[in-house]
């Protein structure tokens, strides 16, 4: 036949025919696939013992026997053919040559009781010696490299020429098509490098991994497993095939592919559903999902919910949303509702809209946790994906409370659960919080060994995930930030932001980000920079009001930072929130009992104000202490408050009190192995360290030292700012108000004083920078540095 080019070649085997000869086993069976030299075998054997060969389709009887001796060598299309007992007896040789499909009855027993001796493919390949004989040593090491010691590669390589089209159809018609559904499997994925199919490889015989016939065999195994797929009957015990390698992606493609959605579907659930990108990736994620026909987004919850999930980790909230209305209507969208609904919502959906509050712009109340504690009493304890995950939304509710102790707890309760699923990817997320927790609470030491917990695991994760990289490579350079080294976020900002703003968000991660990102950039690049960061992020959560509130609060604080004060206060009178300045000014024992996080945020951010435009102000002092024993704070924040408390006690000549704060804060900082919530402080630590009392007083305790020494090298001046080119304080606060466009009048109703004093001062500033007009100066002030 043309497309069998099988001819073997005609080597004297004379090791291989003396075992057969003298096998103490009465009854030999050469046992392997065409093109492995068994008929050429049979005819030096033939010719060895004086006999015929039996090649009829008729298997040989009693009569055909020649002198005790049978060879019998087995057409390739019989599929069944008996060993009669009598084949067996003492005095008798018989030498069958077959294919591996066929089956011969009683052979089985006959190797059990040592009347028959089997040999496979790995016996009838040539040895080194064989093919030394003909090719010499060094042809003989190269062709078995190629041809793994195959009768019919050699044969093939010897050839001047081949037909590659021909081979592939013989290794298809005569090789491929005899293995079983999960052999053709395991074959195809050892064709392939990827490490899931390392346990393929080495199930697969040498012969077939040759090197000579990687492009025909992978061609006739594509071909025959084409074929068997379109037989739809043969369909499941191929997916079944490759979920028993692991590959279970393929295994449902596979199902889709046929038009299998039920049992795509069942098998989709059988690996966790929703969680199924946890285990296996985005990318085989979405191929799944892609793969189920439309319809069923409306019609099954497992498919429902695994949608929804991928757009929220698209950071798509709102499609998620919508998804879910399009399938239980709108009141899938009232939390409430649905956690509260048994008849209406299973538990698995109800558990599902619980995470969904991860990523959603709702305000989370005692009535959401109250259901969500009862939510777990539905899953049993060895439901670990789902209590986990429960466990796992709790934990974003205490985080945004700052009730970061018990936020702990939970968090070592969903990772107890992830880690028991075995799930590693879901233990980085855990640690992540972890983290990130610490961060806020200004504890960078504990930080650093959550960032290595997370590092850890998801280098366990079995793919890859670019987004989670980011993630990680965002906590390790935020970590290394606190430490004072600005190096690693600045790179991850320039290299990685805009990527990782457009994916996967979660609101205490993006209060994260932007806390660290506009910080490092406006102190080491600029505040330009940092406003910049801030817009983009701006642009991208439009509609999501959380979000704008953290992005105007961190907008603000970077315009103080630039000394831009009007026009941060400007900002801060523009939000809509009962929290505005005059609620500030008035409230005392108010600001201990905060406990929403954005009303927090911009209670400390107006006090900031507050304290840089008037620290002489009646009650300051009790507000920034009533502010600072606030147990929703987080630690960055207290940080902070204590820099302005002893700032105020400074300014109010209370040199003991500004000295002894400012020395356990600096001691507290040292501890916690933090330094960036101080050096974004740098406007008032410029004039509490520039003053000598305070600096020769810090310089006694080594830990103080330390603290400041960190602090210069990230940039802070020994004076503070303006005097270093000769202007006072209160020059220094004229220059910043005109620079900010302010009037002679304005200046004189915020600081107090007459027009005409105003006046008197400018002419002064006017004097020391050199110049006679208001635009003058702020050009010499920009060149001094004395402003942004």
């Amino acid at each position: 036949m043309a497309d069998t080019p099988h001819k073997t070649i005609d080597i004297r085997r004379d090791d291989l025919l003396q075992r057969i000869v003298t096998a103490a086993e009465p009854t030999v069976v050469l046992d392997a696939v065409a093109g492995m030299g068994k008929s050429t075998l049979l005819s030096q054997l033939a010719s060895r013992l004086q006999c015929r060969i039996w090649r009829s389709a008729r298997p040989p009887g009693e009569e055909d026997f020649f002198d005790d001796v049978l060879l019998w060598d087995v057409p390739p299309d019989m599929q069944e053919a008996e060993i009669p007992a009598t084949w067996q007896d003492e005095g008798r040789r018989v030498v069958i040559a077959k294919r591996p499909r066929t089956r011969l009855l009683g052979l089985d027993r006959a190797i059990a009781y040592g009347k028959a001796l089997c040999l496979g493919a790995q016996d009838l390949r040539f040895s080194p010696g064989e093919l030394e004989a003909v090719y010499g040593k060094v042809e003989a090491a190269l062709l078995l490299t190629e041809t793994g010691g195959w009768p019919f590669l050699v044969g093939l390589l010897s050839r001047s020429s081949r037909d590659e089209a021909a081979v592939t159809r013989f290794l298809a018609n005569n090789v491929v098509s005899e293995t079983t559904d999960f052999e053709l499997v395991q074959l195809r994925l050892a064709r392939q490098t990827a490490k899931a199919s390392a346990k393929a490889k080495q199930a697969v015989p040498a012969y077939l991994q040759a090197s000579g016939i990687g492009g025909a065999l992978a061609a006739a195994v594509d071909m025959v497993l084409a074929e068997r797929i379109e037989d739809g009957a043969r369909v499941p015990a191929i997916s079944a095939a490759y979920a028993a390698h692991g590959m279970q992606t393929e295994a449902i493609l596979v199902l889709q592919g046929a038009g299998l959605h039920e049992l795509a579907v069942r098998a989709f659930a059988a690996n966790f559903g929703r969680y199924y990108i946890f285990f296996h990736g985005s990318e085989a994620f979405d191929r799944v999902l892609a793969g189920f026909p439309a319809e069923l987004a409306t019609q099954n919850e497992g498919i429902v919910t695994a949608l929804a999930m991928q757009a929220l980790k698209r950071g798509e909230v709102l499609r998620a949303q919508r998804l879910l209305a399009d399938c239980y209507g709108s009141r899938a969208n009232n939390v409430l509702k649905v956690l509260s609904d048994r008849a209406a919502f299973s538990a698995a959906f109800r558990s599902f809209r619980l995470v969904m509050l991860i990523y959603e712009d709702v305000v989370l109340g005692d009535d959401l946790l109250e259901q969500s504690t009862t939510l777990l009493s539905e899953f049993p304890l060895d439901a670990d994906l789902e209590r986990g995950s429960i466990y796992n939304s709790i934990l974003e509710f205490y985080i945004r409370r700052r009730r970061f102790a018990v936020a702990q707890d939970i968090a070592d309760r969903a990772l107890f659960h992830y880690e028991r699923a075995g799930v590693p990817l879901l233990c980085f997320y855990i640690n992540l919080h972890q983290a990130m927790m610490h961060l806020m609470s200004g504890d960078a030491v504990r930080a650093r060994r959550n960032s290595v917990d997370a590092a850890e695991q998801l280098s366990r994760v079995p793919f890859e995930s670019p987004m989670d990289a980011r993630l990680l490579a965002l906590l390790q350079a935020c970590v290394e930030y606190e430490d004072g080294k600005p190096e690693p976020l600045a790179r991850f900002l320039a290299s990685e932001m805009d990527d990782f703003s457009h994916g996967e968000i979660w609101p205490s991660l993006i209060e994260f980000a932007l806390q660290y990102g506009s910080q490092a950039l406006s102190e080491h690049f600029s505040m330009i920079a940092a406003r910049g960061f801030l817009d983009r992020w701006r642009a991208y959560q439009v509609y999501n009001r959380q979000f704008r509130l953290m992005i105007e609060v961190r907008d603000a604080v970077i315009l103080q930072n630039g000394n831009r004060w009007q026009e941060a206060a400007e900002k801060l009178s523009a939000v809509q929130a009962r929290i505005n300045r005059t609620w500030v000014e008035a409230a005392v024992d108010e600001l201990t009992r905060l406990q929403d996080r954005d009303e927090i945020a911009l209670a400390v951010v107006w006090l900031r104000h507050i304290v840089f435009e008037m620290p002489g102000r009646v009650h300051l002092d009790r507000q920034l202490a009533a502010l600072a024993s606030n147990l929703n704070l987080t630690g960055r924040q207290r940080l902070s408050i204590e820099v302005w408390q002893a700032y105020v006690a400074r300014r109010r000549h209370n040199l003991t009190g500004a000295r002894a704060i400012l020395q356990k804060t600096f001691e507290n900082a040292a501890r916690l192995g933090t330094i960036a919530p101080l050096s974004e402080e740098r406007q008032f630590l410029r004039e509490l360290t520039g003053d000598r009392r305070i600096s020769d007083f810090l310089q006694i305790t080594p830990t103080s030292q330390q603290i400041l020494r960190r602090l210069r090298d990230t940039g802070l001046p020994n004076a503070p700012l303006g005097e270093k080119n000769g202007l006072t304080r209160r020059e220094t606060r004229l220059l910043l108000m005109i620079a900010e466009g302010a009037s002679n009048k304005f200046i004189a109703h915020a600081l107090g004083l007459s027009e005409a004093t105003v006046k008197f001062h400018l002419g002064n500033l006017y004097r020391k920078l050199g110049c006679s007009r208001r635009r003058e100066a702020i050009i010499a002030a920009k060149a001094l540095g004395v402003i942004s």
